[in-house]
């Protein structure tokens, strides 16, 4: 499960968005240079759709009085980037968690297919079990009065025990197989309820800075 593979590459982002989550800051407030038109910059951010028809109003009546400070738009331009860097970052957790719940449900998929393998092949192993044991049962009971049946059971039995064999081999490997794929099932679901919690967090630190 290296890098580059379709499941190693779902956890390198799950892990580059936890990383950024923990180290992640907001930016700093910047001004505009003094001397600058604000009423222009001001016009200019509501033309780009940073700030709302309901903002742009607000501060265009202190503009009119006089009143519009730089650290006014600042602030606006401060929200506008955390808007934009939220909403990739929101995009990019949603991504990452629908890539993780579509390959859990791959494997629940091919973990149900692969238990009613894994049962037939019980099955099998039950039945050849009882053919081979029947087997051996004869061959005693003919070992004293025809020996060539004796020995035809036994060849019988040596050939059942041969295939009983190798359908134990592809069990016990089935079994080993289906331990690691719960092991990357755990870890997906521990990567899940990760960025789950920093989703919510994230929406937290949303309504309370609002």
């Amino acid at each position: 499960m290296g890098c580059g593979s379709p499941l190693g590459d779902l956890f390198y982002l799950a892990d580059t968005l936890l990383y950024r989550s923990q180290v992640s800051a907001p930016p700093p407030i910047t001004t505009a240079p003094a001397g600058t038109d604000l009423r222009g910059q001001l016009y200019k951010m509501y033309a780009e759709g940073q700030i709302d028809e309901e903002v742009f109003t607000a501060l265009r009546a202190l503009a009119d009085r006089g009143q519009l400070r730089t650290a006014d738009l600042a602030v606006h331009r401060v929200n506008t980037r955390r808007r934009d860097t939220d909403s990739r970052g929101d995009a990019q957790l949603n991504n990452a968690l629908r890539g993780i719940r579509s390959r859990l449900t791959g494997l629940n998929e091919t973990r149900r297919a692969s238990e009613k393998v894994l049962a037939d092949l019980q099955s099998r192993l039950a039945d050849l079990d009882r053919r081979i044991a029947e087997k051996e049962a004869r061959a005693r009971e003919s070992v004293q009065t025809d020996e060539q049946c004796a020995r035809a059971r036994l060849t019988e039995k040596v050939e059942l025990a041969a295939s009983r064999e190798r359908l134990a081999t592809q069990a016990e490997a089935l079994r080993a197989d289906l331990s690691r794929l719960d092991d990357v099932r755990a870890q997906l679901e521990a990567k899940q309820s990760e960025l789950k919690a920093v989703q919510a967090r994230d929406r937290v630190a949303q309504e309370v800075s609002t």
